[in-house]
């Protein structure tokens, strides 16, 4: 239920501020999603001005980062600036990056459109890694609508193939991943 969901994650935030007091290290959340979005957002567009501004000085490929969002919005935004900032996917500066089995819909594409495009395991002890895995399932608790979508977006492809006689897909092009 949403109740107990709930319950889950504050007690997840509470687990990683209380752990933050205990290593002495300042709390890590954020009030809201909202604050999350937009500390994000100013933080990577901050990167990308520093990056294009060693590429104007000839200096590429000082910086590399990792949008590593399953936010649609986020990623549209990371993408608007990339262009704003004349940033190629062909640069090899940015890549995104989603957990494994979250968002395909947003990792394939990117990939098929020459972006690099990656899928991310954590691991570690399983009091280290909780945290950070249930924070990932407040922050996409809407988890359940994106997998409606992917599986209407999967099923509009196949549809698609089939209509067009073009069951398998060739990428084109010669693009590397980073």
């Amino acid at each position: 239920s949403n109740d107990a969901c709930f319950r889950f994650s504050t007690s997840a935030f509470l687990q990683e501020r209380a752990r933050a007091a205990a290593m002495g290290y300042p709390d890590p959340t954020n009030p809201n999603f909202e604050a999350t979005t937009e500390m994000y957002h100013k933080t990577l567009t901050e990167c990308l001005r520093r990056i294009k501004a060693f590429k104007d000085k000839g200096e590429d490929k000082m910086i590399a980062i990792m949008v590593a969002s399953h936010n649609e919005d986020t990623v549209r935004f990371a993408i608007e600036k990339m262009k704003e900032f004349a940033i190629e996917p062909s640069d090899k500066v940015i890549c995104f990056g989603q957990l494994l089995a979250m968002c395909d819909y947003i990792t394939f594409p990117l990939g098929q459109s020459g972006y690099s495009a990656y899928k991310y395991i954590p691991y570690g002890p399983v009091n280290e890694v909780l945290p950070y895995l249930s924070r990932r399932a407040h922050e996409n608790k809407g988890v359940l609508q994106k997998i409606k979508k992917e599986k209407r977006l999967l099923a509009r492809e196949i549809l698609r193939r089939f209509a067009t006689g073009k069951i398998f897909y060739t990428p084109k092009g010669n693009y590397i991943p980073v």
